[in-house]
């Protein structure tokens, strides 16, 4: 299935200020189209229905944590590859998303220049995706 830029990125996070921020940041990147929620539900719901590819979510909502949500889009089976941004330091927490499926695990305060590599890094891997669906698809016709 081709995914069709803009890429949508989905941000989860309570915090109505390191909402904004990221979505600052990620905005200026080409390609890409950023959406923003507090509401991990929301955001969730946004996920399924949007066919959004990257996420990044905090950790740590009352609504829900972030790690559920980061359950939620590998069970999806689309390829969905979510970064974690984290508060706390705890390694447990770290390696448990690892150990779900977190393509990274960004800690907060949030650097910048990591945000940034994170987008990148991201929008290269579903750039490959299209390609290698685009080669796939001229080999079969």
């Amino acid at each position: 299935m081709f995914i069709e830029k803009p890429y949508k990125i989905a941000l989860i996070d309570d915090d109505p200020l390191i909402l904004a921020l990221m979505h600052q940041v990620i905005s200026k990147e080409k390609d890409v189209e950023v959406l923003a929620f507090q509401n991990p539900q929301e955001g969730l719901e946004a996920i399924r229905n949007q066919k959004i590819r990257l996420v990044f979510v905090d950790i740590n909502m009352p609504q829900m944590f972030g790690d559920d949500l980061l359950r939620e889009c590998v069970s999806m089976k689309q390829g969905i590859q979510v970064y974690v941004v984290t508060g706390t330091g705890s390694l447990i927490i770290v390696e448990r998303c690892f150990n779900v499926g977190a393509r990274d695990v960004l800690p907060k305060p949030v650097h910048i220049p990591d945000l940034q590599a994170a987008v990148r890094e991201g929008v290269q891997h579903l750039d490959r995706w299209n390609e290698r669906i685009n080669r796939s698809a001229r080999k079969t016709a």
